[in-house]
């Protein structure tokens, strides 16, 4: 009687356990469909706007403008490992919350398939000290997601370079759910 009762343990030990990897394997399916039918969150870039109240006598608008479009490259760079960047058809030319200004660029953003749109601005207050204000707006609900200010220091290409890797991943880490 006793060999009887343990072979039918067993088996429906065998039985549990052949369960058990039916579900495991089930469980793996769903999580990976559900992987791919989440997609990953589409961000329209505009372009940062400088700004320069430090009062220097010498004249940096060249040195500004070509640090503020590697500012910009190295953020998309940023953003882009893990954010799917589309690009708004304004780049081509001036493309800023100025010029054509918010309405437009959200409706840019929409027409290119965006779910979200960065503005921002870079704004030189000394030799030393810098900041990077930027919002990150909601395009399906019309609000921002997050709105912040980031100081950095120096004016030099090194130092707008490391802002803008900062950047990117602050937007990474608290405006992108």
């Amino acid at each position: 009687m006793l060999k009887v009762q343990r072979a039918e343990v067993r088996f429906r030990l065998f039985e549990c356990g052949r369960f058990l990897l039916i579900l495991l394997g089930a469980g793996a399916l769903a999580s990976a469909a559900f992987a791919d039918a989440a997609e990953p969150p589409t961000l329209a870039v505009a372009d940062f706007e400088f700004r320069d109240t430090s009062g220097e006598v010498r004249d940096q608008t060249a040195e500004h403008e070509t640090r503020l479009k590697a500012f910009g490259v190295a953020l998309r760079d940023g953003l882009s490992e893990k954010i799917d960047l589309v690009a708004l058809p304004c780049q081509a030319e001036q493309c800023t919350i100025r010029d054509p200004g918010l309405v437009d660029l959200s409706k840019q953003a929409r027409t290119a398939n965006a779910n979200y749109l960065l503005i921002g601005q870079m704004h030189k207050m000394s030799t030393l000290v810098g900041w990077v204000k930027f919002a990150v707006l909601d395009l399906n609900n019309n609000k921002p997601v997050c709105d912040r200010y980031l100081t950095y220091r120096g004016d030099t290409d090194e130092a707008w370079r490391r802002a803008a890797e900062f950047t990117a991943r602050d937007i990474e880490k608290h405006c992108i759910p």
